[in-house]
């Protein structure tokens, strides 16, 4: 994929930072919270998800698989995940998020999104 399509993917996720902080700062969260990130890719194929989830595995602690939904004609791949326990703020997870964009950049996987439950 060309470059302009994951600084898209980093743009829009960095801007959405910006909303999400907002919304957990007003369910109580601050930088000295302890939150656990749930996040997701989007894969093409088997192969590609199966080689992030191998990347992320070997850069991380972080829980992640690999997941398949759909019939075999219309497959797809997406990779789900979860970090351990850690402090959050807009900075750490604008630096959080662009090694995740990376990574999957990586692996032709696009990063869909992280979330949290609060």
């Amino acid at each position: 994929m060309p470059d302009q399509h994951y600084e898209q993917i980093l743009a829009t996720q960095l801007a959405m930072n910006r909303q999400t902080w907002v919304v957990l700062q007003q369910r109580g969260v601050t930088e000295h919270s302890q939150l656990r990130l749930d996040f997701s890719y989007n894969a093409p194929n088997k192969d590609a998800a199966e080689s992030l989830v191998a990347l992320i595995q070997e850069q991380t602690d972080y829980d992640v698989r690999v997941e398949s939904s759909g019939s075999f004609l219309r497959r797809k791949w997406r990779v789900e995940g979860t970090t351990q326990q850690t402090s959050v703020s807009p900075e750490i997870l604008d630096q959080w998020v662009t090694w995740m964009v990376t990574a999957g950049k990586e692996r032709v996987c696009d990063f869909d999104g992280w979330g949290t439950p609060v």
